[in-house]
């Protein structure tokens, strides 16, 4: 008779996965899954084999680097997803009512402003690194997982936060103005204070939408 775990038994194979050092909860729900059909699989070939022992086994069967390579997976899995909906979201705030008022607000700048008035230029460009140095910390703090223990969270914080360090040096350095013309180099300034208000936006919409599931998460381990 096939061998199914019951939930007695299941918390018995999370604490074994806790044991060996993987305390991300979405990371021990991604190692249980494989780990599970394992343990049913060898127990279901040998019915004398104590959960314990099958445990053992199971474990020794993912070779050397144990659960590892799965974590690794997860988190390579998670940060493709996070890449690969970077294009659709940033479409997504260029169809938003910000998109239009930043280009206009651009726009005017290039035509008013002379682009010799360095001053001013350089002005913006601190305005927009203050922006990134203040809101990143302040959506950090306003959207908090109840337990910050997920690698889904870690995860989409270790991406993001070097994009933002890019976009910094990007905007405030002044290797543009080395390589081209002064109004060409200004244009391309606002090209990515664009960019880097629209990865601002994703970074806060995202945030949100992560932190309110990693919670619902939490909820669904604690009470099942």
């Amino acid at each position: 008779m096939e061998k199914k775990l019951n939930k007695t038994e299941l918390k018995e194979l999370l604490a074994f996965i806790e044991h060996k050092g993987y305390t991300f909860v979405d990371v021990q729900l991604e190692i249980l899954d494989h780990f599970a059909c394992k343990v049913e699989e060898l127990m279901t070939e040998n019915p004398t084999l104590n959960l314990k022992g099958a445990m053992i086994q199971a474990h020794q069967s993912f070779g050397a680097m144990g659960f590892s390579e799965i974590e690794d997976s997860f988190d390579l899995g998670l940060q493709n997803k996070f890449v690969k909906s970077l294009p659709g979201d940033f479409w997504l705030f260029m169809k938003s009512w910000r998109s239009p008022v930043y280009i206009l607000y651009f726009t005017l700048f290039a035509y008013f402003i002379p682009f010799t008035a360095s001053p001013f230029w350089d002005g913006i460009k601190m305005g927009l690194v203050a922006s990134i140095i203040i809101f990143v910390p302040v959506y950090l703090l306003k959207y908090r997982p109840i337990y910050n223990k997920y690698k889904l969270y870690r995860s989409y914080i270790g991406m993001m936060i070097p994009m933002f360090t890019i976009l910094v040096l990007l905007i405030s350095g002044e290797w543009l103005s080395k390589y081209m013309p002064l109004a060409l180099s200004n244009i391309l300034i606002l090209v990515f204070i664009y960019v880097a208000l629209g990865i601002l936006d994703i970074f806060h919409r995202n945030l949100k939408l992560i932190v309110k599931r990693v919670d619902e998460m939490e909820f669904e381990t604690h009470y099942s």
